[in-house]
């Protein structure tokens, strides 16, 4: 196999092959560069001549990478990363004019705390701005992060990539939501015996919480389990059942009426929110500011 001579390069095919690389589809290709298909068609075209080699090859709905490609990406992304990262240092941000589009990656718990404020600020300061959010979770932030999707994530997070930035953000605990007129507080007895709603991306019946009580020989009766934290007001509205939820999901969601917090009759467990974003926005002015707001966003 012939070397391919760098003048025969058009850098503009690298930025193609990277996008059809994540997509593994050509529309969607098109779609995150902003070009026709019929565009990413050909730059397609013009890589295969290129390497001599089909690079992506259809299966079923989508293209999967070959050998070659896969071996010419590994090399590419760390340098069209340090790249994009050279161009976003050098360009100016001024917050009053510019028209970003950011795209960040938010727990449920998240949109439901912080997101309001954080949209207030971009109102206020980056008028111009478009915010994309998509939902993400414990196991599929940092996928998010890797393949492009978001530049910046706020959650529990496992498994950071080596070259991602991290900053930790707030050590959170947990507090009891109820929608019921019972007054007082529940002893730790009445917790266990009435039943429980708990909010999982797991799709099980037991949590952190159930742990912690496991530990001190005790277990509560959970009877539910959902997807999001959104769905607590409609779930608990009319019963005696209980959510055991983070502190910052609680005041937000009794701040909205119909439901009080209180704290748990027990110690409660906690654990680490983060946030985490790519290098290659590192010094980007655009992001640097997103990422102040976010924590703005949160901790005040």
């Amino acid at each position: 196999m012939k070397p391919v001579e760098l003048n025969r390069i058009d850098l503009n095919l690298l930025t193609v092959l990277a996008a059809l690389m994540r997509e593994r589809h050509v529309s969607r290709a098109a779609e995150r560069l902003n070009l026709g298909q019929p565009a990413v068609s050909h730059a397609l075209a013009r890589l295969r001549e290129l390497t001599g080699d089909p690079l992506l090859v259809r299966q079923g709905r989508t293209m999967e990478p070959t050998e070659r490609a896969l071996a010419l990406m590994q090399g590419l992304a760390p340098a069209l990363e340090q790249i994009e990262a050279t161009f976003r240092a050098q360009a100016d941000f001024e917050p009053a004019r510019a028209a970003p589009v950011f795209r960040i990656g938010l727990t449920d718990d998240l949109q439901i705390a912080m997101l309001p404020r954080l949209l207030r600020a971009l109102s206020a300061e980056v008028p111009r701005a478009k915010l994309v959010t998509l939902t993400v979770c414990y196991r599929n932030a940092m996928s998010y992060l890797e393949q492009g999707e978001v530049s910046a994530v706020m959650s529990f997070l496992k498994d950071l990539p080596a070259d991602a930035k991290v900053r930790k953000v707030r050590t959170v605990r947990f507090a009891m939501l109820r929608a019921d007129a019972v007054p007082g507080k529940l002893s730790l007895d009445d917790y266990c015996r009435r039943r429980h709603v708990l909010v999982t991306y797991a799709g099980d019946l037991c949590g952190t919480v159930d742990e912690t009580l496991g530990e001190m020989g005790r277990q509560r009766d959970v009877a539910f389990s959902v997807p999001q934290f959104g769905s607590l007001p409609a779930v608990l509205a009319g019963t005696d059942l209980l959510a055991t939820v983070p502190e910052h999901v609680a005041l937000a969601l009794s701040a909205q009426g119909g439901l009080r917090h209180e704290a748990l009759p027990f110690e409660s467990p906690d654990y680490q929110i983060k946030l985490a974003w790519r290098a290659v926005t590192d010094k980007d002015s655009a992001e640097t500011w997103l990422r102040k707001a976010m924590l703005r966003a949160f901790n005040d």
